[in-house]
């Protein structure tokens, strides 16, 4: 087996704090590097601006003198050598035509004059170098071309002068420009760790509510403290903590009424099946003689029947809605045909409960959907109103618009709250579960409503007032979507 490798863990702060440093120690380095080479320039020019001046004057000795300017340039080289200042000129050859013979015995070595010689070729005006000696004081070197009245060929004029205290000053500024930066340095890391800590507790806050959010406490939240990304991320985090809360409650609630659903199914289908099964039993065995009382168990085993195939109807109807299986053909159709189909379908049941229902529709008001769905829809709306009502009357009124057709099915009913209202759209969900339980419902009638009116294109809305009422409203498109 191989070797198992450690990698090291770099922290946020950590990671923050390094690129500090890296980005302090790479403005130190480039300032202090600019700032010697600005300084180190700046002494550079001086000199070569002081010996540009004195060679002027040289020149213009050597061009103004008909005769030999010895004396002149004896006399000016008396104040050259107080400012420490040597010269000598060449010839085009090379041969020296003029040397100051104070000149130090450094400068009349043939390595120093062939370096000068070597020059001669593209000697240009004022052209200034620096030749290093060690360990003697480096020399600043000026050129001149000098074209005298009285000679034929030019000459040239090297005029030089030490450096002096030049490298001494280049390590005292290095010394002090070390300091100052290891100085700031000192300063940039304390400010940098101060900034990394600060960022890196920021998050802290962070960590301690995902972790919460992971053991399921979808109540956790950031505190939002600042404004700057942190304080966007904070508030991001927030809002997916309430999304996760809420969705973590419809699942609760989802669960809660599936978990009754499947109770109620359980009971509804073992219930209808025991019935008929004690009844074929009986039957079978002649324990059931009388003609009157075989009639009436017959009714009984089809009526249970009928229950049984509404409830699996509903159950398939579910799954085909929520997989995208149910194939609309929609056409134009009389609303108000629609509308009497239902009535007299659910006859027995409003007359059972002893029920007006008004129809409110024109006779030439058509409809753009599926007749079979809709008729549907209608039913289940109706059933609904009828299993609420104990009085009173159930309205259905048709409408409409340029673009849509309205159908409103108002009742008298008991009404419902408005957290009942919000809850009708739920599977499973049942306002009355005494009440449905004795009228065989499952909960799933106004689900399959809601989503058999969105397959049309269309919408639904509900309102209510308890003791009073309540009204849904369906509003189809007149054309496809």
């Amino acid at each position: 087996m191989g070797k198992k490798r450690l990698h090291y863990r770099f922290t946020f702060f950590q990671r923050q704090f390094i690129s500090h440093m890296l980005v302090s120690i790479l403005i130190l380095a480039l300032t202090g590097a600019g700032f010697v080479y600005y300084l180190k320039q700046q002494s550079y020019v001086h000199v070569t601006e002081e010996l540009s001046s004195a060679g002027k004057v040289i020149v213009r000795l050597l061009t103004r003198e008909e005769e030999e300017p010895t004396a002149p340039l004896l006399a000016y080289r008396g104040l050259l050598s107080e400012r420490k200042i040597s010269f000598i000129i060449l010839d085009k050859t090379g041969e020296i035509v003029y040397r100051d013979p104070k000149m130090s015995a450094a400068l009349r070595n043939k390595t120093f004059l062939d370096g000068l010689r070597a020059r001669i070729m593209s000697i240009k005006d004022n052209q200034s170098f620096i030749v290093e000696r060690s360990p003697e004081q480096p020399l600043v070197v000026l050129t001149k071309p000098i074209h005298p009245k009285s000679k034929t060929n030019d000459m040239y004029l090297f005029i030089f002068s030490p450096a002096v205290g030049f490298k001494d000053t280049l390590l005292a500024l290095d010394r002090n420009v070390g300091y100052a930066a290891a100085f700031i340095f000192v300063i940039a890391a304390l400010i940098s760790i101060y900034i990394s800590r600060r960022m890196s507790q920021s998050l802290q806050p962070l960590r301690h509510a995902t972790r919460k959010i992971s053991a399921g406490n979808y109540a956790a939240r950031m505190p939002i403290i600042r404004s700057d990304e942190l304080g966007d991320l904070a508030l991001d985090f927030n809002a997916m903590a309430v999304q996760l809360e809420v969705s973590s409650q419809k699942l609760e609630q989802y669960e809660l009424r599936r978990h009754s659903f499947m109770t109620d199914v359980s009971h509804e289908l073992r219930t209808p099946l025991t019935s008929i099964r004690g009844i074929i039993e009986g039957l079978k065995n002649n324990l059931v003689t009388e003609p009157e009382d075989k009639h009436k168990y017959y009714t009984i085993i089809e009526k249970e029947t009928f229950r049984l195939i509404r409830l699996i109807n509903e159950l398939l109807d579910m799954e085909k809605i929520e997989n995208g299986l149910i194939a609309l053909i929609k056409k134009n159709s009389s609303l108000r045909e629609i509308m009497e189909t239902v009535v007299e379908t659910l006859e027995v049941l409003i007359e059972a409960k002893k029920l007006q229902i008004v129809i409110e529709c024109d006779s030439d008001l058509v409809v753009y959907c599926d007749y079979d769905r809709l008729t549907q829809i209608l039913i289940n709306l109706i059933k609904n109103s009828i299993q609420f009502t104990e009085y009173g009357t159930i309205r259905l009124t048709a409408t409409e618009t340029e673009a849509s057709t309205l159908i409103d099915i108002t009742d008298t009913g008991r009404g419902m709250t408005s957290v009942e209202l919000a809850l009708i759209w739920d599977r499973f969900y049942k306002a009355d579960p005494s009440r449905a339980k004795s009228s065989s419902e499952t909960g799933l009638g106004l689900s399959i409503v809601k989503q058999l009116v969105e397959a049309h294109g269309g919408t639904i809305e509900a309102s209510s007032t308890p003791g009073i009422g309540s009204s849904f409203v369906i509003t189809l498109p007149k054309v496809e979507s």
